[in-house]
């Protein structure tokens, strides 16, 4: 069932269905996954490209204590969360890698991969992202954002289509995405401002996968 949705998914994503793509289809993923957006404990991720293998794994108390340190002090300001939100989920996916076997997932996935196995694109990374965001709201960490629904940009005839987390800063109602899709596994991911990421936005620079966090660019 999965797998017939996923081929769906990716078929709206590459513009066979282009009536469909005015909406990101990780809606619909986590739409159907839901339930596990709860808990650390109920918590499962998508991998294999549009979310063609769902692993249900949950993550134990020491885990998510690890979460909440590598957030750090509750923020002092939007800009301050913000920077913490990309330390805890660069070390979610430093926690899950080794588990689903995407400690060695590409930076920037590319659309047509042969060789999809433990590797992520942007549908996943998509959902991912969004259900760590949605954990850590739950969890009561965010203080100056709000978790939003997942974006898309790109249409087949002029770019290749792209799917990105949000969030809003509650202050001032700004969204910003939250990236995962342009760093390899436990890169901290990208935020920057959702106006400038439509327009085409993308880093100077793709890092590889890590063991551990590594630093990418965010915008204030």
């Amino acid at each position: 069932m999965i797998f017939m949705r996923a081929l769906r998914y990716l078929s709206l994503c590459l513009g066979v269905a282009a009536a469909g793509c005015a909406t990101s289809p990780t809606r619909e993923l986590l739409a159907d996954f839901g339930d596990q957006t709860t808990a650390w404990s109920e918590m499962g991720i998508c991998a294999g490209y549009g979310c063609t293998t769902y692993y249900k794994l949950g993550l134990d108390a020491a885990e998510a204590g690890r979460i909440v340190a590598a957030y750090g002090a509750p923020a002092a300001s939007p800009a301050d969360e913000r920077q913490a939100i990309r330390r805890a989920i660069a070390e979610i996916e430093i926690i899950v890698g080794p588990k689903t076997g995407t400690a060695g997932d590409e930076p920037g996935a590319a659309i047509i991969n042969f060789s999809r196995r433990g590797q992520m694109d942007c549908i996943d990374e998509s959902f991912n992202t969004t259900t760590y965001l949605r954990l850590m709201e739950k969890s009561g960490l965010l203080r100056f954002h709000r978790v939003g629904e997942p974006l898309r940009r790109g249409y087949f005839l002029d770019r290749w289509p792209h799917n990105t987390a949000t969030i809003t800063d509650t202050a001032d109602n700004r969204r910003y995405v939250v990236d995962s899709w342009f760093h390899g596994n436990g890169v901290p991911p990208e935020i920057v401002p959702a106006e400038e990421w439509l327009k085409g936005w993308r880093p100077e620079t793709q890092l590889p996968a890590r063991a551990g966090g590594q630093t990418a660019a965010i915008s204030q």
